[in-house]
């Protein structure tokens, strides 16, 4: 069985918008890299391959936020095929708790959508990303009280706000067909928590940015982004690149494949100290399903002991304008069904074909 080609090593520096990059290896197609929840799993699994004390592991353990979905994810789900991994990683943008300083929105929705498919024995793993703007077909939901929200059609991102990540997890399983057997959340609070842990994240910007929108004040040129900065930084939608979610994709991929590089250089590596104060960051920011076991990660951790971030390839869900609303898109079937199976069946990703004029997705 073919499997999943492999990328090359991200760059260390973030450059949006039109500053210029230090060149690359040409990659085919729109493959783009570690986003959000998806580098901090990854960083933790990486990292975490170094830490063999068992009482590290059991400390990191119990700072883990956990919730039981079995009951709520329904009977009607895909088969599991081989024994790869697929975990969802929810990037929530809930203003409850130690959110509230980003504003009173009501309810939560995700702000992130990642599906983390790891091969059989750690050789290579690819990240999905669905754009929140894709308008799909929801399933029915249970929520925690035992309520149940009909079956809908909407913005994917609603689906959390319906059910929380059982009813994202159960909506993605429905529109791929592929067999998820774990969830990460992480909210605005758990991210800043990670980037500080790191000490920042350098970024280069080819431009002054003022976005009050996004809180959101920048000099042009390298600099290092904590906090409140970073956050704004990886969320603004207009002040930088041509408005639409798609674009703004990109740009955080590309933010995190350096926060993923930064977790894993050799000084962070080979300082235990500093190894156990980042993992701790993490597992105090995530919230995961209760069969996320101890056991589970440590057998996650051995088996990508020898992956590199560099190895980690990421795509998104290919779309297409939505008729109705020029603001929103759709999954274009014919490029995503081939998409989907060959993460279900662990097999080589098809080639990206060129997307007719008329099919692409306009600026919002």
């Amino acid at each position: 069985m073919l499997r999943m080609q492999r990328a090359a090593a991200p760059s260390p520096v973030y450059y949006a918008g039109n500053a210029p990059p230090p060149p690359e290896p040409p990659v085919r197609g729109r493959l783009w890299r570690v986003l959000g929840v998806l580098s901090i799993v990854m960083s933790v699994v990486l990292v975490a391959g170094s830490l063999t004390a068992y009482g590290f592991w059991r400390r990191l353990d119990g700072q883990i936020d956990r919730e039981n979905v079995d009951g709520r994810l329904g009977v009607d789900r895909p088969e599991k095929l081989n024994g790869s991994l697929n975990i969802l990683l929810i990037g929530s943008d809930s203003r409850a708790g130690r959110n509230a300083g980003y504003g009173t929105e009501p309810g939560q929705r995700s702000d992130t959508t990642i599906l983390l498919h790891i091969s059989p024995g750690g050789e290579n793993a690819i990240g999905i990303s669905f754009p929140r703007d894709s308008m799909v077909q929801m399933p029915s939901c249970k929520r925690r009280n035992g309520t149940t929200v009909p079956a809908q059609f909407g913005m994917i991102n609603t689906a959390f706000s319906n059910g929380g990540p059982a009813c994202t997890w159960k909506t993605i399983e429905s529109l791929t067909d592929i067999h998820i057997d774990h969830y990460v959340e992480v909210d605005f609070a758990g991210f800043k928590r990670v980037v500080d842990a790191l000490g920042g994240v350098e970024i280069c910007v080819p431009r002054r940015i003022d976005d009050p929108k996004a809180e959101l004040r920048l000099r042009a040129g390298r600099q290092v982004v904590r906090g409140d900065e970073a956050l704004g930084y990886v969320r603004t939608r207009y002040a930088l690149g041509d408005g639409s979610d798609l674009d703004r994709i990109k740009r955080q991929q590309a933010f995190m494949a350096s926060v993923t590089k930064k977790a894993t250089d050799k000084g962070m590596l080979t300082d235990p100290g500093r190894t156990y104060d980042f993992l701790s960051a993490v597992a105090k920011s995530i919230k995961a399903d209760e069969d996320l076991t101890l056991s589970v990660m440590q057998r996650l951790a051995g088996s990508l002991r020898g992956m590199s971030a560099g190895k980690v390839r990421f795509v998104t869900v290919p779309v297409e304008a939505y008729p109705q609303d020029r603001n929103r898109v759709q999954f274009n079937r014919a490029l995503a069904e081939p998409l989907f199976r060959a993460v279900r069946e662990d097999n080589k990703l098809p080639e990206p074909e060129p997307v007719p004029v008329g099919n692409q997705v306009k600026p919002v």
